[in-house]
This record gives C-alpha cells, sequence and structure tokens, in this order.
C-alpha cells in the first residue's frame, strides 16, 4: 500500500466577511503532494492562490477543510506538522534589523536545528545563492531581489520535506531565476513535495509535474502540463501576429490552456 502523500489539502474553503456579504476567496479545493513532486498552482490575479498558499501553510484558518501535512493537520498541530514544513511566502516576511547570516541561523534553531550545523547550512546557501557577500550585512540593506533569494534560503535552511512557495522567483533576474529552478530541481530530487506558485508559463512547465489551474477559487483543471494542453489545445496550430501583417504559427502550449481557462475573466478585469 502506498503511503500517503506529505501534502494533503482536502476541501479547503476560505471565507471572508465583507459588506456585501461573504467571499469565498478559496471554494473546496482539494490536492495532494507526492514525495519528489513539484505540484504547480496557476491562475491569475485574484483567482486564489496566495489565500490557498496562507491555509495551506497555517497562517490563515480555513473556513473549511483540512491540510495535512505528513499526517498533522496544520492547523490543530501546528507545531508537529511545522516542522517538516518550509515556506516562502509572496510578502516579503524577512527579520530587517537581522544580519544575513544571523537570520538564517536563527531561523534554523525554530526547527531544533544546532547552531553549528545552522551556520554550516546557512554558509552553504548563502553560497548556492550568490550573497555569500552580503552575510554581514542587515537584511534591510539588501535590494529587493537579494532579499527574495534571501526569503528562499530560509525557507529550505531546515532542510523541509514539504515545501511550499508563493511566487518565489518574482523580481529575480534570468540567472538567478534558472539557479532558483535547478536548486528546486535538486530538492525533488532529496524527495521534497514542492507546492509552487507561479505567473511564469515557463517555470511551470520546466519543473511542475502536475499543475492545478485555479480560478474564482476553484480548480478548474489539473493534470501534467502535457495532459492539460492535450485536453484543452490538442494539435491546433496555434497563430500570433508579432506585428501588423505577420504572423508566427506554433504548437499550443500550457500559456494558451491557462489564457482559454481563464481568458475570460482577464479581458473582463482589464476591460474594468
Amino acid at each position: 500500500m502506498a503511503a500517503p502523500a506529505p501534502l494533503q489539502v482536502v476541501h479547503l474553503t476560505k471565507r471572508y466577511r465583507t459588506q456585501g456579504g461573504a467571499l469565498e476567496a478559496v471554494s473546496d479545493v482539494s490536492l495532494e503532494v507526492r514525495a519528489g513532486e513539484c505540484f504547480g498552482l496557476l491562475g491569475p490575479n485574484g483567482a486564489g492562490k496566495s489565500t490557498a498558499i496562507h491555509c495551506i501553510s497555517g497562517f490563515y484558518p480555513p473556513s473549511a477543510g483540512r491540510v495535512l501535512i505528513e499526517g498533522f493537520d496544520v492547523h490543530a498541530e501546528p507545531k508537529r506538522a511545522r516542522q517538516v514544513l518550509g515556506v516562502c511566502s509572496q510578502e516579503e516576511t524577512l527579520d530587517s534589523d537581522f544580519r544575513v547570516f544571523d537570520q538564517l541561523v536563527r531561523h534554523a534553531t525554530f526547527f531544533r536545528v544546532p547552531r553549528e550545523e545552522g551556520a554550516r547550512r546557512a554558509h552553504a546557501l548563502l553560497e548556492r545563492f550568490g550573497i555569500a557577500d552580503k552575510a554581514r550585512d542587515l537584511v534591510e540593506s539588501l535590494s529587493g531581489g537579494m532579499k527574495r533569494r534571501l526569503q528562499v534560503a530560509r525557507a529550505l535552511v531546515s532542510n523541509p520535506r514539504v515545501l511550499v512557495l508563493d511566487e518565489p522567483t518574482t523580481g529575480l533576474d534570468p540567472g538567478m531565476r534558472r539557479s532558483l529552478w535547478e536548486i528546486l530541481v535538486e530538492e525533488r530530487a532529496k524527495g521534497a513535495a514542492i507546492l509552487l506558485s507561479t505567473h511564469y508559463m515557463e517555470e511551470a512547465e520546466r519543473l511542475c509535474d502536475r499543475i492545478a489551474l485555479l480560478d474564482h477559487g476553484r480548480i478548474v483543471d489539473l493534470g501534467s502540463p502535457r495532459a492539460l494542453v492535450e485536453r484543452h489545445m490538442g494539435t491546433t496550430t496555434v497563430e500570433e501576429e508579432l506585428r501588423p501583417g505577420v504572423l508566427w504559427r506554433r504548437p499550443p502550449h500550457l500559456e494558451d490552456v491557462y489564457l482559454k481557462l481563464t481568458g475570460a475573466r482577464l479581458a473582463e478585469g482589464e476591460a474594468q
């Protein structure tokens, strides 16, 4: 019998009270992320991705449903669940009055990592993310891109078995984005279960074994990038006008599926 997936989301729903009544930001979302799998969340702004990530990470209480991390309910048993969880949220959550190196070492102690081992991991991660020369600088002195690198490094310092990343490569230059892709491939090879929210179609196609397309808080489809393309686009040639009178014909890819399933909403948003 196969072992349960390290990350299980079961009928997750999140509602907010508003002046007009109630807003259901996440509606009956169920998914699982297996060991050694990178699972992607795609959807337009306002689709509920970040709200779902916050609920899955234990920061927001759900209105209904459960989140299990290695069998522990992240809301009923948060300490036990979070011991194997690494999180990089979309918002910048670093401690600005710490030095860069100390930020990582201190975070490692929250996961009962001995200080000497935490220091070794911190040095290795700072080298890997290209910010070793900033180790003694205050976090608040870093550029936005460097802070993003540090935030991802902090999520990795505990060697998590479940990794939840909300748009981790936003603000990174192309070179560092590719370096982070390599790091995530390494983490997946070590058996980590990775939940990745991203707006970059190339990133999703390169990294994700399966993808859930989220719109209006609901999963509108789920499958591998190839399966999604075949299901919704088939082998239809896509034409794009590069400039007046010049057409580019190409095979369909994930972005075409994304636009097909959420395009009406995107066009509506642009019109508003």
